[in-house]
């Protein structure tokens, strides 16, 4: 299949999908490109930065309270 096929058959078949799966198909591919360039993330922020809505909020949730949870003794 040439790149242009392969392009094609990409848009045919995000056609439709809602807005919260383009998303992720789009930090997917950013994900892929800085794979194939070797890219190590310089942090975790850059790390996070991969996660769609539904994910950090759920990492969200798992913090709450953490302080009071797990206090420095």
């Amino acid at each position: 299949m040439t790149t242009v096929q392969f392009e094609k058959r990409l848009i045919d078949c995000t056609k439709d999908l809602p807005v919260e799966a383009l998303q992720e198909i789009l930090d997917f591919i950013s994900f892929i490109r800085s794979k194939n360039r070797n890219e190590k993330p310089d942090s975790f922020n850059s790390e996070l930065s991969y996660l769609n809505k539904s994910q950090s909020e759920h990492l969200e949730e798992e913090f709450t309270d953490y302080k009071t949870l797990y206090p420095i003794e």
